[in-house]
């Protein structure tokens, strides 16, 4: 059987330089981590109008049960940031993850991406920057300029 198919036309997809873009999640999945078995998101982001460029492999754990409560709260954090990030609703009542997976998917953001370091292989990967929640942690803020904490009295 002959395939009418010219293979040099096809190219493996790059990396893109570090730099902000407008993304979008393609693929969202509840996965386990590999070492432990915890549960985590994995999800594929890709580059809007950037073809050519390798989509994002980004995990985000799910906070459970088992976790301690300093790693349930980073988790919650991690989680709250990437959602926020990505404009995706959050009940207060709790998540369903297979619902929150759903909603996932198609969700848009414009953020900035990095570039990890080269693995062993030598291949490099993007990496996303999700970034602090601007409406929190902000306590020194004042009029939108930072105000440092007046010194202790003695």
């Amino acid at each position: 059987m002959k395939i009418p198919i010219n293979l040099g036309d096809y190219h493996e997809p790059t990396t893109a330089p570090a730099a902000k873009y407008p993304l979008v999640i393609a693929a969202c999945e509840e996965t386990k981590t590999k070492e432990k078995g915890k549960p985590q998101f994995r999800v594929s982001i890709g580059f809007e109008g950037h073809p050519e460029f390798q989509n994002i492999t980004h995990f985000v754990g799910i906070p459970g049960d088992g976790d301690e409560p300093k790693a349930l709260e980073f988790k919650a954090l991690l989680l709250k940031r990437f959602l926020a990030a990505f404009k995706v609703p959050v009940d207060k009542e709790g998540i369903d993850t297979e619902q929150l997976c759903m909603q996932m998917v198609g969700a848009r953001a414009e953020l900035e991406v990095g570039m990890d370091e080269p693995a062993p292989n030598g291949n490099v990967y993007n990496r996303l920057v999700v970034p602090r929640l601007r409406e929190e942690g902000q306590a020194g803020v004042v009029g939108g300029k930072a105000k440092a904490a007046p010194p202790p009295k003695r």
